[in-house]
């Protein structure tokens, strides 16, 4: 077992972009219907509209690793900067001398 948090991220245990979702999930419920309807939807396309839209899906899946990678790092910044304030104002939070 690891000691502490950042020997777990370290040693790859602890990885904050990977989640699992249960098959009864809400999560997997819309991954289910959103390859349904990419599959209905790519049907009905011919060679070069398949090629385009594919295309627009690598692109959209790019913006959203952009915007995940954005919104962690986002997130992890304003609980240092709270985890910060904490410290700095312990005496105020505390009480101590």
């Amino acid at each position: 077992m690891y000691r502490s948090i950042l020997e777990a991220m370290y040693y790859g245990s602890v990885r904050p972009n990977s989640r699992t979702y249960s098959e009864d999930s809400l999560f997997a419920e819309l991954e289910q219907l959103k390859k349904r309807n990419y599959d209905d939807l790519t049907a009905t396309l011919n060679d070069s509209e398949k090629e385009t839209f594919e295309k627009y899906c690598d692109a959209q899946e790019e913006l959203e690793s952009i915007t995940r990678f954005d919104l962690f790092t986002y997130a992890l910044k304003f609980g240092i900067l709270l985890m910060s304030k904490i410290f700095v104002g312990r005496r105020e939070v505390c009480g101590d001398d």
